[in-house]
C-alpha cells in the first residue's frame, strides 16, 4: 500500500492537485483500476485480445475531472500494474482552424467554434485507433487551445512500440445521437438566435451517429463521471480557464466569464442528453456533486 500511496502522491505533485485527492484516488479510483486490470488479464487469458491494447473510454462534461482521472489511471497502470499505458483526448483531434472555417462557410457558421461532433477529424482518429489496435507505430495529434489550432507535427505524441492500455477521454465520447424529434426545439439562446432552422444541430447529430459511434466499437469498457446537472458546467469551466490562464498567461485566446457563458451553450444539448442516457451504457459510473466530490459509484456488470 505504501508503494501505491507514494505513486499517487507523485502524480498529485506533478499535476498540482490538492492533497485530498489521495483519499479520492484510494477510495474510488484504485478499485476502478483493479477491476479494469482484472478484465484485461482475463481477456488475455481467454485469447480475446489478440495482443491488442485494452481500450478505455472516459466520458465526463467539461470540468468534471476526466482528464485528471485519465492521467491518474495511465500513471497507475504504467507504474503500479506494469502495463504500458497512454492517454488520448478527443480535444486533440479537433480540425485545424482553417478546416473549421471552411465548415462554417459551407455548412453552418456555428461550426467555426471547436467542440461539438463534426469539428473533430474522425478519419484521423480512426487511423490512430487502427494503428494502436494493430500494435503499429503512430503519431497522435496535439491541439493547442492557447492558439485554437493544431500543434505542429513535431509536438505530436509519438508511439513507437505496442501499448497495453489506451485511455480515450472526451466530453461527448460515447454519447449516442439524439432522436430526430429531440432536435426540433432549441435548448438555449444560442440555438434560438443562430440555429433557428436546426441545420447546425442536425449536422452535429448526424456526425455523431455516422462518424463517432462506429469508433466506439474499439472501446472495451466505459467510465462515466456524472455531473449533477448542466448548471455545474459553467462554474467548472471557469476553473478550467483559470488554470489555462495560469499556465500560458493572459493571452487573447483565454476566454472571459461572458465568453465562457456563450461557449458552453454549444455543449448544452449533448451534455444534457449524456447526463440522461450515458449511465445506462457505461460500465463504471461515478456520481458527482456540485463541488465535484464523488458521492457514490456503480459498476454495471456486463
Amino acid at each position: 500500500m505504501q508503494q501505491l500511496t507514494t505513486l499517487i502522491e507523485q502524480y498529485i505533485i506533478k499535476e498540482k492537485l490538492p492533497k485530498a485527492y489521495l483519499d479520492v484516488a484510494l477510495k474510488w479510483f484504485k478499485p476502478l483500476c483493479d477491476s479494469i486490470q482484472l478484465h484485461h488479464n482475463k481477456s488475455n487469458k481467454l485469447g480475446l485480445s489478440s495482443n491488442s491494447p485494452y481500450f478505455i473510454g472516459v466520458n465526463g462534461c467539461q470540468g468534471s475531472g476526466k482528464s485528471t482521472l485519465s492521467g491518474l489511471m495511465s500513471h497507475l497502470f504504467t507504474t503500479y500494474y506494469e502495463k504500458k499505458s497512454i492517454v488520448l483526448s478527443l480535444d486533440d483531434f479537433y480540425y485545424m482552424k482553417a478546416e473549421r472555417m471552411n465548415l462554417s462557410q459551407t455548412v453552418h457558421p456555428l461550426l467555426a467554434m471547436r467542440g461539438v461532433p463534426g469539428t473533430h477529424d474522425t478519419q484521423l482518429m480512426s487511423q490512430v485507433f487502427q494503428s494502436l489496435a494493430l500494435n503499429q507505430a503512430v503519431d497522435i495529434p496535439t491541439f493547442d487551445k492557447s492558439i485554437d489550432d493544431r500543434a505542429p507535427v513535431s509536438q505530436w505524441q509519438k508511439i513507437i512500440s505496442p501499448v497495453d492500455i489506451v485511455i480515450m477521454e472526451g466530453w461527448c465520447w460515447g454519447t449516442q445521437a439524439q432522436e430526430e424529434q429531440a432536435l426540433e426545439t432549441a435548448v438555449n439562446e444560442l440555438e434560438e438566435k443562430h440555429d433557428g432552422d436546426g441545420t447546425w444541430r442536425r449536422y452535429v447529430n448526424s456526425a455523431l451517429k455516422n462518424s463517432y459511434t462506429p469508433l466506439y466499437e474499439y472501446m472495451n469498457t466505459w467510465v462515466f463521471l456524472q455531473a449533477p446537472s448542466f448548471d455545474a458546467v459553467y462554474a467548472w469551466r471557469l476553473q478550467q480557464e483559470e488554470k489555462l490562464r495560469q499556465r500560458v498567461g493572459n493571452v487573447s485566446t483565454i476566454m472571459s466569464d461572458e465568453d465562457i457563458l456563450i461557449f458552453i451553450q454549444y455543449y448544452q444539448r449533448l451534455t444534457q442528453h449524456t447526463l440522461c442516457t450515458f449511465g445506462n451504457q457505461a460500465d463504471f459510473i461515478f456520481t458527482l456533486d456540485n463541488s465535484r466530490n464523488i458521492t457514490k459509484s456503480r459498476h454495471n456488470a456486463k
